[in-house]
């Protein structure tokens, strides 16, 4: 008996310290657990500063849901009496399919415009980048196609077949389109400069990857209707 104890002395030395640094670390030391397929969603209770009029993200340590969320792992220093965080899951596009993402707020979209301008962000994932960049509240020119996301639900929306139905939208519409062998497709697009007068429709415009890249497409002078192409 005295040979199993002195055996099992060296293990209970050191779990029962890190058993009781779980269970006082969050208290203690604020530590917050994100798992491998979820995004942490910060939102600081108070600081010296609230967000502006108007703002919905804050960028520079201002009390309110923040820019950046928190990968994977553990964090240290997010008190709950201090910080909310918020564990969703992150957004799965799959094969075949593309989402669409609306962002809350941003820059106004332009007159004349329906879709915010695409802004180089890590695919919609640096909510930070997207608004320092001038990223424009709305409809967004870019997409999700097939993958994982770590997206920022308090700036974006992503609408995927899942939940196209709770945005207005026919999940079919969230389909890679395919045009057959033996068939054409004839595009309309509903963004962009109108068709000159005398026209009826828009002239080619090259590198915008068969229509796949639509902020290449109005760059470029994309026309708003029937194409050409």
């Amino acid at each position: 008996m005295d040979s199993l104890s002195h055996s099992l002395f060296p293990f209970l030395a050191i779990f029962f310290p890190l058993l009781l640094l779980i269970i006082f670390a969050k208290p203690l030391l604020g530590l917050v657990i994100i798992g491998e397929l979820e995004v942490g969603i910060v939102v600081k209770k108070f600081a010296r500063r609230g967000l502006e009029a108007g703002k919905l993200i804050a960028l520079d340590d201002e009390s309110g849901f923040q820019a950046d969320t928190l990968a994977p792992g553990w964090h240290f220093f997010y008190w709950p009496w201090q910080y909310k965080i918020t564990k969703e899951p992150v957004v799965v596009i799959e094969q075949g399919e593309i989402g669409l993402v609306v962002a809350h707020a941003g820059l106004p979209i332009p007159p004349g415009h329906m879709l915010g301008e695409a802004v180089i962000c890590d695919s919609y994932q640096d909510a930070r980048t997207f608004l320092m960049r001038g990223g424009e509240k709305g409809r967004q020119l870019g997409m999700l196609t097939a993958g994982t996301y770590r997206i920022n639900p308090a700036l974006f929306t992503v609408i995927t077949r899942r939940n196209a139905d709770r945005h207005g939208m026919d999940a079919q519409d969230l389909l890679v389109y395919q045009v057959a062998a033996d068939n054409v497709g004839i595009v309309t697009t509903l963004d962009g400069a109108p068709i000159e007068a005398g026209e009826i429709a828009g002239p080619v415009i090259p590198l915008h990857d068969n229509f796949q890249d639509a902020q290449a497409f109005l760059s470029g002078g994309g026309r708003r209707g029937l194409q050409e192409q």
